[in-house]
């Protein structure tokens, strides 16, 4: 129960920081992240071959107060913890920006997660994500950071969220050391893509 409360604070912290990113930024986000044809370029699958990562993505966006959507489960089986999280209201992966894609690092229990390794990925590993079209995009590692926990910076922020012409995908999972309520840092995995 105590994982689970965290990961729910988890995600709730890094909503707040985006919409406090938004807030001092003025930044509009509008709940479809592209034109009515953006069904076909929304992204189904994330593959990284480096760590045997096939993983689905089911789409999140924000609850009734702007906070993003956390799935969790009690159940050590469920498809969360294989699973990934596509910010939908965020940019979309293969667009200009900053897409971000969330994974668990554990599940109930403790046991690894989709995310369990991606602290492991070295500078030039590719990342695939597969869209709803079936069209894949092939992204490459540039940089992978780990940042305390509680750290809301403007830059933080505009690194991972903000507004950018090049097109980034921004893997996030949680890293560092159990602390009772939680891990002590944010691990970001920072990509670019290589077939735009």
């Amino acid at each position: 129960m105590n994982k689970v409360l965290l990961f729910i604070v988890l995600f709730c912290l890094l909503i707040f920081a985006i919409f406090a990113y938004n807030v001092s930024n003025n930044v509009t986000v509008s709940a479809s992240p592209a034109d009515a044809n953006s069904l076909s370029l929304q992204p189904a699958r994330l593959r990284i071959d480096a760590l045997h990562v096939d993983a689905p993505v089911i789409n999140v966006g924000t609850t009734a107060d702007g906070k993003m959507d956390a799935p969790v489960s009690k159940a050590v089986n469920s498809p969360y913890w294989t699973s990934v999280f596509w910010y939908a209201p965020g940019a979309v992966p293969g667009q200009a920006g900053n897409a971000v894609i969330a994974g668990h690092v554990d599940r109930e229990g403790g046991n690894p997660a989709v995310f369990w390794s991606l602290k492991s990925l070295k500078l030039g590993d590719t990342i695939v994500v597969t869209r709803q079209d079936q069209q894949e995009l092939h992204f490459v590692v540039e940089r992978v950071v780990n940042y305390p926990a509680n750290t809301v910076s403007k830059g933080v922020l505009n690194a991972i969220f903000g507004p950018a012409t090049g097109h980034h995908l921004n893997l996030i999972t949680c890293s560092g050391a159990w602390t009772g309520t939680g891990y002590d840092q944010r691990l970001v995995v920072f990509t670019t893509q290589v077939n735009p």
